[in-house]
Parts: structure tokens; C-alpha cells; sequence
């Protein structure tokens, strides 16, 4: 029996991978979380679940900031990523960061299942569009060695947020999050914050708003 942690705050979501899973005997969904915070974190590591799904659709405006909260799981269960037509890039840094595949708002039902049987196999399920071949196995980014806090803190100083806003937000002391900081600095080999803006911007860790039409 494979267990399944869902996190999605979506009833319709939820219930059609509830029915769907219904008619596989060897599947279930174990628990429904409606979002990830430190108490649904701490939930899922304490209990054995072979696969977590989890849609995008409710952080669109902060799921970077959600990867770097996701690298815990990502190190001891398989992720799947339920995508509601996130653009190619930041689904590519999903999967560099430790998710195992994903799966457009348009999959079929087949999509899914054969989503979980790979993944659950140990292999990756990655739709044409993100060229697994090269998204794999290509030579790691500066940023992929950053560990989850200093991602954490890194995500947040790209904003512009200043460093005792960060350290409230993430439970921290302002000393911490200048510590985090400087390692940042030396692993992007950076020497200020215009420069992480400049490297996010290059690698699409930031999206750049877009003004509405008048």
C-alpha cells in the first residue's frame, strides 16, 4: 500500500484524487492538509507517507519562498507538484530543488496515475516541456547549494525586505539572518543585495511585475 499526503486547499482537487484513487487498491490518500505551515511540515516527516502532492495554485505569489520551506520533505519523501500553468522556469527550479515531477492543470487521469507509479519507482515524471535530459543532469547553479535557510533568507532579501523584517518572519534574530546572509554572498559570489536581485533575475528566481493595460 503506497500512502499519500495531499496538500491542497482545492475541495473539487481533492475530492476527484480521492475518487480516482478509490478503484486502486494499492493507493490512498492518507491525509489532506489544506496548507503548509511549520505544524503540516512537522506532521508530514513524523509519519510515513510515500509520496506528498501538492498544488501550486494557492502560493503563485510566494512559491519560491515555498521551495525553500519544501527542501525538508523533498530530502525524505517523493513530491509531486500539481501545477496551475506555472511558467517553465519556476517549475524548473521546483524540480532542482528536490521535487520529483509535476503536472499541468490539463492531465488526464492517466497523467496522474503514471505520475505516481514513476515517481514512487524512484524515477522522475517530467512532461516535454522542462527537457528532463537536460534539467537533470546539467551542471548544478550557484543557488542549488544553498541550504534551505539561506535560500529562505536569500528569497526574502531579493524582495527588498529589510533584514529585521526577515528575521521576524522567519523566527530569527537579525545577527542570524546576517549571518545567512554573508554565506549567501560567498556561495553566489556576490557583494550586495543589487547583486542577488541581479542574479535572481538571471536565473528567474524573481519575477518582474507586470503593469496592467489600461
Amino acid at each position: 500500500m503506497k500512502r499519500i499526503a495531499l496538500i491542497s486547499e482545492n475541495r473539487l482537487i481533492n475530492y476527484s484524487l480521492l475518487h480516482l484513487l478509490s478503484r486502486h487498491n494499492d493507493l490512498q490518500i492518507q491525509n489532506i492538509y489544506p496548507g503548509l505551515d511549520a505544524c503540516t511540515q512537522k506532521h508530514l516527516l513524523a509519519r510515513h507517507h510515500d509520496l506528498v502532492v501538492i498544488s501550486l495554485a494557492p502560493y503563485r505569489s510566494d512559491a519560491l519562498e515555498l521551495l525553500a520551506h519544501l527542501q525538508d520533505i523533498t530530502a525524505r519523501i517523493p513530491l509531486l507538484i500539481l501545477s496551475n500553468g506555472e511558467d517553465r522556469h519556476l517549475l524548473r527550479n521546483f524540480i532542482r530543488g528536490g521535487c520529483k515531477g509535476y503536472l499541468e492543470k490539463d492531465a488526464t487521469a492517466e497523467d496522474f496515475m503514471q505520475a505516481v507509479t514513476d515517481i514512487c519507482a524512484g524515477r522522475h515524471y517530467l512532461p516535454g516541456r522542462l527537457e528532463p535530459g537536460h534539467l537533470l543532469h546539467g551542471t548544478p547553479l550557484p543557488h542549488d547549494q544553498l541550504s534551505r535557510r539561506e535560500l529562505q533568507v536569500f528569497l526574502k532579501l531579493i524582495q527588498c525586505k529589510p533584514i529585521v523584517m526577515v528575521a521576524r518572519e522567519l523566527d530569527v534574530s537579525p545577527s542570524a539572518v546576517s549571518v545567512f546572509r554573508n554565506r549567501v554572498l560567498k556561495k553566489l559570489n556576490s557583494r550586495s543585495n543589487a547583486d542577488f536581485i541581479f542574479y535572481a533575475l538571471q536565473h528567474h528566481l524573481l519575477r518582474v511585475p507586470v503593469s496592467p493595460s489600461h
